[in-house]
């Protein structure tokens, strides 16, 4: 049986078209920051995952509020989904690495 790659462009245009994936994304993202990054809402470590400085604090607030149950507004859905646009990358890697497994 084949296992299924991803590329790069599938993942972005799933990322552009299906909010349910930008929640799991950035939860997915989320999951690989360090538990000092994830408690403080910060990127401490030049680990090539999880969420770069910019964007930490926004991205884990939201990622802890899907977490929580608690549904993204339109507007935290766009903010996040032109955010997490840049893990385009990242997100085709985890994507292909839980697929191999």
């Amino acid at each position: 049986m084949t296992k299924r790659v991803w590329t790069r462009d599938e993942i972005k245009t799933l990322l552009q078209k299906n909010d349910k994936m930008v929640s799991r994304s950035v939860v997915k993202l989320y999951e690989y920051q360090t538990a000092s990054e994830q408690e403080n809402n910060n990127t401490r470590e030049s680990n090539g995952v999880g969420f770069n400085a910019v964007d930490a604090s926004f991205l884990t607030s939201i990622a802890e509020r899907v977490i929580s149950g608690r549904p993204l507004t339109d507007k935290q859905i766009k903010a996040t989904r032109k955010a997490i646009l840049k893990y385009t990358g990242q997100l085709t890697e985890i994507a292909n690495l839980q697929t191999a497994q």
